[in-house]
């Protein structure tokens, strides 16, 4: 079981390594990473400039499937991979387009339970999106806590009312910010739990 981070390279490279160091950290489970790729990005909406991230995930799924070279554990056979992956291995991409998801305006991040794949956009997680001196530190801090919010939701984790959780939904970049990169404690002990026990969400 593990947690896996496709990172687009047209998000800067130099930062996959510290956000991929800092989420396993924050989730106590390995986190490795696909770096040097280009995802190519599904469901372009040219009227909002924007990518539905629902069609994002299901190609992220049908491209995991393809390459199960690069997720499926060594000792594990490949129809069971495919029949059972998303249970056991959760897949991040990270990208630069804008998302969107049905009824919103945009989103950071969505994840799909039943794929076991997630999405993060960096778009408007840096400071220049919003007129501000670039930041790598707070980018990194944002890619870290909306990543390790969606792989929560992999887990099988709900929104939380602690302003303060990773789980917590954020309605802006300064609620956001207002996280810390900490699960609450009733979250951390629902997240241990899942981890360990595989089947059971």
């Amino acid at each position: 079981m593990g947690v896996h981070i496709f990172w687009d390279s047209r998000v800067p490279i130099g930062l996959s390594r510290p956000v991929t160091e800092e989420l396993s950290a924050v989730l106590g489970t390995p986190v490795s990473r696909i770096d040097n790729a280009i995802f190519p990005l599904e469901g372009y909406d040219p009227a909002r400039c924007q990518y539905d991230a629902v069609k994002i995930l299901t190609k992220l799924d049908m491209f995991r499937r393809r390459r199960a070279d690069l997720f499926k554990p060594q000792d594990m056979d490949l129809d069971f991979f495919n029949r059972y992956n998303h249970i056991y291995e959760k897949v991040l991409l990270i990208t630069p387009g804008d998302l969107f998801a049905p009824k919103t305006s945009f989103v950071y991040g969505l994840a799909h339970l039943k794929l076991g794949a997630a999405v993060v956009s960096s778009f408007r997680l840096t400071n220049e999106y919003y007129g501000r001196h670039p930041n790598d530190d707070a980018l990194i801090d944002r890619l870290v806590t909306e990543g390790a919010h969606e792989i929560g939701h992999l887990y099988g984790l709900e929104h939380c009312d602690n302003p303060g959780c990773i789980m917590y939904c954020p309605n802006n970049l300064d609620d956001l910010d207002r996280k810390r990169k900490y699960f609450c404690g009733r979250c951390r002990l629902d997240l241990d739990s899942r981890i360990r026990g595989g089947f059971e969400y």
